[in-house]
Protein backbone atom coordinates (compact mmCIF):
# COMPACT_ATOMS: atom_id res chain seq x y z
CA UNK A 1 0.00 0.00 0.00
CA UNK A 2 2.64 2.33 0.76
CA UNK A 3 4.77 2.06 -2.52
CA UNK A 4 1.49 2.54 -4.72
CA UNK A 5 0.64 5.62 -2.09
CA UNK A 6 4.37 6.91 -3.25
CA UNK A 7 3.91 5.91 -6.77
CA UNK A 8 0.35 8.38 -6.52
CA UNK A 9 2.24 11.56 -4.97
CA UNK A 10 5.39 10.62 -7.89
CA UNK A 11 2.59 11.17 -10.85
CA UNK A 12 1.03 14.02 -9.33
CA UNK A 13 4.43 15.64 -9.14
CA UNK A 14 5.23 14.91 -12.46
CA UNK A 15 1.78 16.30 -14.11
CA UNK A 16 2.79 19.66 -11.95
CA UNK A 17 6.14 19.54 -13.21
CA UNK A 18 5.00 19.31 -16.78
CA UNK A 19 2.38 22.12 -16.26
CA UNK A 20 4.94 24.35 -14.98
CA UNK A 21 7.78 23.61 -17.57
CA UNK A 22 5.13 24.07 -20.70
CA UNK A 23 4.27 27.68 -18.92
CA UNK A 24 7.35 28.71 -18.97
CA UNK A 25 7.93 27.65 -22.53
CA UNK A 26 4.89 29.42 -23.24
CA UNK A 27 6.09 32.53 -21.26
CA UNK A 28 9.75 32.70 -23.09
CA UNK A 29 8.33 32.01 -26.45
CA UNK A 30 5.35 34.33 -26.52
CA UNK A 31 2.93 32.32 -26.57
CA UNK A 32 1.55 32.86 -23.93
CA UNK A 33 -0.70 36.01 -23.96
CA UNK A 34 -0.04 38.74 -21.20
CA UNK A 35 -3.45 40.32 -19.72
CA UNK A 36 -3.08 44.28 -19.00
CA UNK A 37 -5.18 46.78 -18.09
CA UNK A 38 -8.00 48.07 -19.84
CA UNK A 39 -5.79 51.30 -19.81
CA UNK A 40 -3.19 49.51 -21.53
CA UNK A 41 -5.06 47.66 -23.88
CA UNK A 42 -6.67 48.22 -27.20
CA UNK A 43 -10.78 48.92 -27.02
CA UNK A 44 -12.94 46.22 -27.91
CA UNK A 45 -14.30 48.42 -30.68
CA UNK A 46 -11.07 48.59 -32.24
CA UNK A 47 -10.14 45.30 -31.66
CA UNK A 48 -13.77 44.14 -33.94
CA UNK A 49 -13.82 46.87 -35.74
CA UNK A 50 -10.44 45.16 -37.52
CA UNK A 51 -8.06 46.90 -36.12
CA UNK A 52 -9.50 50.63 -36.70
CA UNK A 53 -12.03 51.64 -33.71
CA UNK A 54 -15.37 53.07 -34.32
CA UNK A 55 -17.11 56.10 -33.14
CA UNK A 56 -20.44 55.02 -32.92
CA UNK A 57 -21.69 58.37 -31.57
CA UNK A 58 -20.11 60.16 -34.09
CA UNK A 59 -21.49 58.35 -36.91
CA UNK A 60 -24.72 59.30 -35.53
CA UNK A 61 -23.97 62.40 -34.78
CA UNK A 62 -23.12 62.93 -39.13
CA UNK A 63 -25.72 62.08 -39.98
CA UNK A 64 -28.58 63.26 -37.82
CA UNK A 65 -29.54 66.45 -38.80
CA UNK A 66 -28.88 66.21 -42.35
CA UNK A 67 -30.53 62.47 -43.25
CA UNK A 68 -32.03 60.99 -40.55
CA UNK A 69 -34.12 63.82 -39.74
CA UNK A 70 -34.97 64.89 -43.39
CA UNK A 71 -35.40 61.27 -44.17
CA UNK A 72 -37.92 61.05 -41.41
CA UNK A 73 -39.96 64.04 -41.85
CA UNK A 74 -39.99 63.50 -45.88
CA UNK A 75 -40.84 59.96 -46.01
CA UNK A 76 -43.57 58.92 -42.79
CA UNK A 77 -46.37 57.92 -44.56
CA UNK A 78 -49.69 58.98 -42.45
CA UNK A 79 -51.16 56.27 -40.16
CA UNK A 80 -54.69 56.41 -42.04
CA UNK A 81 -52.65 55.17 -45.08
CA UNK A 82 -50.25 52.44 -43.60
CA UNK A 83 -52.56 50.66 -41.22
CA UNK A 84 -55.55 50.02 -43.42
CA UNK A 85 -52.50 49.15 -45.70
CA UNK A 86 -51.21 46.55 -43.77
CA UNK A 87 -54.60 45.03 -42.83
CA UNK A 88 -55.21 44.40 -45.97
CA UNK A 89 -52.03 42.63 -47.08
CA UNK A 90 -48.98 43.18 -44.70
CA UNK A 91 -46.67 42.00 -47.32
CA UNK A 92 -47.91 44.47 -50.28
CA UNK A 93 -47.55 47.37 -47.59
CA UNK A 94 -44.14 46.36 -47.07
CA UNK A 95 -42.87 46.42 -50.58
CA UNK A 96 -44.86 49.46 -51.17
CA UNK A 97 -43.68 51.43 -47.60
CA UNK A 98 -41.26 49.67 -46.05
CA UNK A 99 -38.07 48.44 -45.80
CA UNK A 100 -37.27 45.08 -44.71
CA UNK A 101 -34.00 44.00 -42.70
CA UNK A 102 -33.30 40.42 -41.52
CA UNK A 103 -36.95 39.55 -42.56
CA UNK A 104 -38.80 42.43 -40.80
CA UNK A 105 -40.35 45.24 -42.37
CA UNK A 106 -39.51 48.38 -40.90
CA UNK A 107 -41.78 51.46 -41.68
CA UNK A 108 -42.13 55.15 -41.40
CA UNK A 109 -45.06 56.68 -40.03
CA UNK A 110 -46.66 60.02 -38.81
CA UNK A 111 -50.00 60.59 -36.45
CA UNK A 112 -51.15 63.19 -34.42
CA UNK A 113 -53.47 62.82 -31.22
CA UNK A 114 -53.68 62.94 -27.63
CA UNK A 115 -51.56 61.90 -24.84
CA UNK A 116 -53.74 59.56 -22.98
CA UNK A 117 -51.12 58.05 -20.63
CA UNK A 118 -47.71 58.10 -19.48
CA UNK A 119 -45.68 55.25 -18.26
CA UNK A 120 -42.03 57.08 -16.56
CA UNK A 121 -41.80 54.26 -13.98
CA UNK A 122 -40.67 51.59 -16.37
CA UNK A 123 -36.55 51.61 -18.21
CA UNK A 124 -38.31 51.59 -21.39
CA UNK A 125 -41.37 53.86 -21.13
CA UNK A 126 -43.86 55.15 -23.07
CA UNK A 127 -46.38 57.59 -23.93
CA UNK A 128 -49.78 56.71 -25.53
CA UNK A 129 -51.31 58.64 -28.04
CA UNK A 130 -54.56 57.77 -28.71
CA UNK A 131 -55.24 58.67 -33.12
CA UNK A 132 -58.36 58.94 -34.37
CA UNK A 133 -58.89 55.74 -36.38
CA UNK A 134 -61.99 54.18 -38.62
CA UNK A 135 -64.43 56.04 -36.43
CA UNK A 136 -62.80 55.47 -33.02
CA UNK A 137 -59.43 55.77 -32.10
CA UNK A 138 -55.95 53.81 -31.89
CA UNK A 139 -53.72 53.50 -29.03
CA UNK A 140 -50.40 54.63 -30.34
CA UNK A 141 -47.19 53.96 -28.20
CA UNK A 142 -44.29 56.69 -28.53
CA UNK A 143 -41.15 55.26 -26.61
CA UNK A 144 -39.55 57.61 -23.94
CA UNK A 145 -36.89 55.57 -22.19
CA UNK A 146 -34.81 56.29 -20.28
CA UNK A 147 -33.98 52.93 -22.37
CA UNK A 148 -35.19 52.50 -26.45
CA UNK A 149 -34.73 49.02 -27.23
CA UNK A 150 -34.93 47.92 -30.70
CA UNK A 151 -33.40 48.74 -34.47
CA UNK A 152 -36.92 50.55 -35.53
CA UNK A 153 -35.41 53.52 -36.66
CA UNK A 154 -31.95 52.39 -38.08
CA UNK A 155 -33.87 49.87 -40.52
CA UNK A 156 -36.68 52.26 -41.33
CA UNK A 157 -34.86 55.04 -42.85
CA UNK A 158 -33.65 52.69 -45.37
CA UNK A 159 -30.00 54.30 -46.07
CA UNK A 160 -27.86 52.58 -43.19
CA UNK A 161 -26.98 49.18 -44.41
CA UNK A 162 -24.92 46.17 -42.79
CA UNK A 163 -22.67 45.99 -45.81
CA UNK A 164 -21.50 49.82 -44.74
CA UNK A 165 -19.63 48.23 -41.22
CA UNK A 166 -17.03 46.01 -40.79
CA UNK A 167 -19.40 43.80 -38.69
CA UNK A 168 -22.66 43.46 -36.48
CA UNK A 169 -21.06 44.82 -33.54
CA UNK A 170 -20.55 47.98 -35.55
CA UNK A 171 -23.82 48.27 -37.42
CA UNK A 172 -25.48 47.24 -33.96
CA UNK A 173 -24.05 49.81 -32.85
CA UNK A 174 -25.52 52.34 -34.87
CA UNK A 175 -29.12 51.71 -33.90
CA UNK A 176 -28.16 52.47 -29.95
CA UNK A 177 -26.47 55.62 -30.96
CA UNK A 178 -29.71 56.18 -32.95
CA UNK A 179 -31.73 55.64 -29.75
CA UNK A 180 -29.71 57.43 -27.49
CA UNK A 181 -29.70 60.67 -29.56
CA UNK A 182 -33.37 60.27 -29.95
CA UNK A 183 -33.48 60.39 -25.66
CA UNK A 184 -31.24 63.46 -26.52
CA UNK A 185 -32.93 65.38 -29.11
CA UNK A 186 -36.18 64.51 -29.17
CA UNK A 187 -37.30 63.39 -25.77
CA UNK A 188 -35.48 65.43 -23.33
CA UNK A 189 -37.50 68.34 -24.72
CA UNK A 190 -40.78 66.93 -23.37
CA UNK A 191 -42.17 68.14 -20.55
CA UNK A 192 -43.71 64.49 -19.36
CA UNK A 193 -45.07 65.92 -16.22
CA UNK A 194 -47.47 68.04 -18.20
CA UNK A 195 -47.70 65.94 -21.23
CA UNK A 196 -51.12 63.97 -20.35
CA UNK A 197 -54.17 65.58 -22.54
CA UNK A 198 -51.87 67.54 -24.66
CA UNK A 199 -52.16 67.00 -28.34
CA UNK A 200 -49.43 65.76 -30.22
CA UNK A 201 -48.25 65.04 -33.88
CA UNK A 202 -45.32 62.16 -34.09
CA UNK A 203 -43.02 61.36 -37.16
CA UNK A 204 -41.29 58.30 -36.07
CA UNK A 205 -40.07 54.37 -36.98
CA UNK A 206 -41.24 51.12 -36.20
CA UNK A 207 -40.69 47.46 -36.97
CA UNK A 208 -43.95 45.46 -37.97
CA UNK A 209 -43.92 42.38 -35.75
CA UNK A 210 -46.14 40.17 -38.42
CA UNK A 211 -49.00 39.65 -35.96
CA UNK A 212 -50.78 43.37 -35.16
CA UNK A 213 -50.81 45.83 -37.48
CA UNK A 214 -52.38 48.05 -34.25
CA UNK A 215 -49.97 47.19 -31.84
CA UNK A 216 -47.46 49.96 -32.75
CA UNK A 217 -44.33 50.33 -30.43
CA UNK A 218 -43.22 54.34 -32.10
CA UNK A 219 -39.20 55.21 -31.80
CA UNK A 220 -40.06 58.89 -32.05
CA UNK A 221 -37.98 61.22 -34.57
CA UNK A 222 -40.02 64.64 -34.33
CA UNK A 223 -42.51 65.65 -32.01
CA UNK A 224 -44.52 68.96 -32.05
CA UNK A 225 -47.12 70.39 -29.12
CA UNK A 226 -49.94 71.20 -31.15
Amino acid sequence: MAVQGNRRKLARTAVWIGIVVLLAIFWFTGLLATVKPMSEAKSLAAVMGGGVAFDKAKYVDGIWDSRVVPTVEQKSIELGVLIPALEKNADQAGKTYGNNVGGADNFLIRFAGTVTAVDTQSQTGSITVSVPYKGGTLPVSVLIGPIILGTALRDAVGFITFEQFTNQIQFGGVSDSLNDRVMKDVVSKLDLKTILGKKVSVDGAFTYDGADAHDLQVTPVVVRME
